[in-house]
């Protein structure tokens, strides 16, 4: 069995695939995870879906403004159209998960040859009648997570290590609030966040929001916050349902 490389040489691998072909560092790990990072291997499947890729092509170009080389917000609100799906739907987050899209609002190329691919589909039509077992994978939590927490750096902007609370507040919308009953408590809280008091959402703080829905009941009865085991923000909760408790 091959060894894993230690992060240095993943790195450097990860260089020499983006050589091959323009994709971004989340399908590049993952295509030479799946390789068990044999980059003769993943070489090898990348030029695959670029050759076989042709249908695929047809569908991207459809969706690229004029003058554009990747798809833009536009191009995205048409493909949602055309799934019969909202922009605002938890779908097209799990859809954008499995492409290992990098930027929300931007589909390249390589984004839809290469979930395509892995979705078995050559067309928006075969995609739209995989739409309902999309749907059906994220009643499973492990899968929600993941989405979950790819949807922080996906929502980040690069030169950032947080995010706004607006966005984070459209995602606890959009994957959480129809499955965990405490988010609807939750959701008024973070509402009733006055604009001078907002902050912005932290990793840590995001991550641990899915904790906090997963091992707190909604009578919020297991939340101990003189322990200082979770945030300040998610602590602002508690002290809004319970206003007569007094903050340290």
């Amino acid at each position: 069995m091959r060894q894993r490389p230690n992060q240095a040489q993943e790195d450097i691998m990860i260089k020499d695939l983006q050589r091959v072909v323009q994709l971004n560092d989340l399908q590049a790990r993952e295509i030479l995870n799946q390789a068990q990072w044999n980059l003769q291997k993943a070489s090898n499947y990348v030029l695959d879906i670029q050759k076989s890729g042709t249908k695929i092509e047809d569908q991207f170009k459809k969706y690229v403004s004029q003058g554009q080389q990747v798809i833009d917000e536009n191009g995205i609100q048409q493909f949602c159209n055309d799934l019969g799906i909202d922009l605002m739907d938890p779908v097209i987050l799990y859809i954008s998960y499995i492409f290992k899209s990098e930027i929300m609002g931007v589909y390249t190329k390589f984004d839809f040859l290469y979930g395509f691919t892995l979705l078995k589909a050559q067309s928006t039509f075969d995609l739209k009648r995989e739409i309902k077992r999309l749907r059906e994978d994220l009643n499973n939590k492990e899968i929600l997570k993941s989405v979950y927490k790819y949807c922080f750096d996906f929502t980040k902007q690069k030169q950032r290590k947080d995010i706004d609370l607006s966005i984070a507040q459209g995602l606890w919308e959009t994957l959480l609030k129809n499955v965990f009953p405490i988010m609807n408590q939750f959701m008024k809280y973070v509402s009733n966040i006055q604009e001078k008091d907002q902050k912005p959402i932290s990793r840590d703080t995001y991550y641990m929001v899915w904790e906090f829905c997963v091992q707190i009941g909604e009578d919020l009865s297991k939340y101990d916050y003189k322990t200082g085991a979770w945030p300040t923000f998610i602590d602002g909760f508690y002290f809004f349902m319970h206003p007569n408790h007094k903050q340290q």
